[in-house]
């Protein structure tokens, strides 16, 4: 966890205020997080390199710069920190994070942990999630962008997603299964 001086205290000089980020800027302080915490997930300057679109020269300058942060206690390295990178690196790979539903409630998993199931359980899920999303008169909604800083369909949007998911993990299955026979 990195020590950040609150935005709203903009260091002014010679009367205007210090230039702001775009959206597509990356903040600095997160490359060196990321770099950080990347390297300790057993990837190496080159790939990090790779997923930063970033010389790695740069990359290894994040690191070491978090590095001297961590060793001067301007940052503290957390275990959330590292579970939250670690995510980023599933997701970044393909393992999206998936939200469903079971007649025991909502759940969240990896796909790469759905796909361990077997068809039949996969199969039950995907119908669980189908019934929720027939259930709700707004699901015909969910084909559209969601509104901007409220989304009241936010868990249908999440349970949409799953059955995508499942949808396809069901059709490598089925294709598995029609390949051995």
């Amino acid at each position: 966890m990195v020590k950040h001086e609150p935005a709203s205290s903009a260091k002014r000089g010679n009367g205007e205020a210090k230039k702001v980020a775009s959206m597509d800027e990356i903040d600095e302080s997160v490359l060196d997080e990321g770099s950080y915490y990347l390297s300790k997930l057993d990837l190496d300057i080159d790939a990090i390199a790779e997923r930063f679109e970033l010389p790695a020269a740069t990359v290894l300058k994040h690191k070491t710069r978090f590095e001297g942060k961590l060793n001067r206690g301007d940052a503290v390295e957390t275990t959330e920190d590292l579970v939250f990178w670690r995510s980023v690196k599933e997701e970044a790979e393909g393992n999206v994070k998936v939200t469903f539903v079971t007649d025991q409630g909502f759940h969240h998993s990896w796909r790469s942990d759905l796909e361990k199931l077997d068809g039949p359980s996969l199969l039950a899920i995907f119908e669980s999630c189908k019934r929720f999303l027939n259930l709700d008169p707004n699901a015909r909604f969910l084909e559209y962008a969601p509104p901007k800083n409220y989304d009241p369909l936010a868990m249908q949007r999440e349970i949409s997603k799953a059955v995508t998911v499942l949808n396809s993990i069901l059709e490598k299955k089925w294709k598995q299964g029609s390949e051995t026979k």
